[in-house]
C-alpha cells in the first residue's frame, strides 16, 4: 500500500501546478500549457520561452527552470536579458538558481530538488518556488 503523502510523478507535477497557479491569483496572466507525461510546459505568448517542471524520479531529482528552446539569437538575447539584470533577478529568485548554456543553443535559468520520495511536503515547496519564480520571470518569458 501506497503512503497517501507520496505521489507519482505525474500527480506531483499536476500537485505542483494547482498550487503555484492557485498563489498567484486570478489577476496574473494564464499560461498556454504543454504537458508530455511528467513534463510540465507553462509559457506565454511563445512555447519556446516555457516555465518547466520535471520530477527526474530515477536521479532523485525536480528540475524547474524557465527555458528558452527557439533560435540561438533569441535564446542568447532572452538569458543576456537576465544576466543584465542579475542582481534584481538573484534577488528574487535566491541562491539555489543558475542562468546555463544548456545545449549549443538552448539556455535556461533553473533550480533542482533532490528527493527521496516525491512527496506533498516537497510539492509544496517547489510549487511556492515554482510561483515566485513566474512572477519574478515573467518579464523574461515574454519578451
Amino acid at each position: 500500500m501506497r503512503d497517501g503523502n507520496v505521489l507519482k510523478a505525474r500527480e506531483f507535477v499536476f500537485f505542483c501546478e494547482d498550487l503555484a497557479l492557485a498563489s498567484l491569483g486570478a489577476e496574473f496572466p494564464r499560461p498556454d500549457r504543454k504537458v508530455e507525461w511528467t513534463i510540465l510546459q507553462l509559457s506565454f505568448g511563445d512555447p519556446k520561452a516555457h516555465f518547466e517542471l520535471q520530477p527526474h524520479v530515477a536521479r532523485g531529482i525536480v528540475e524547474l527552470g524557465l527555458h528558452f528552446e527557439g533560435e540561438v539569437e533569441a535564446n542568447d538575447k532572452r538569458a543576456a536579458r537576465i544576466a543584465a539584470n542579475a542582481v534584481e533577478v538573484m534577488a528574487g529568485l535566491g541562491p539555489a538558481w543558475e542562468l546555463e548554456v544548456w545545449t549549443p543553443s538552448w539556455r535556461r535559468i533553473h533550480r533542482i530538488f533532490h528527493f527521496d520520495a516525491l512527496t506533498q511536503e516537497l510539492g509544496r515547496e517547489v510549487a511556492a518556488e515554482f510561483a515566485n519564480a513566474l512572477r519574478v520571470l515573467l518579464p523574461y518569458a515574454t519578451a
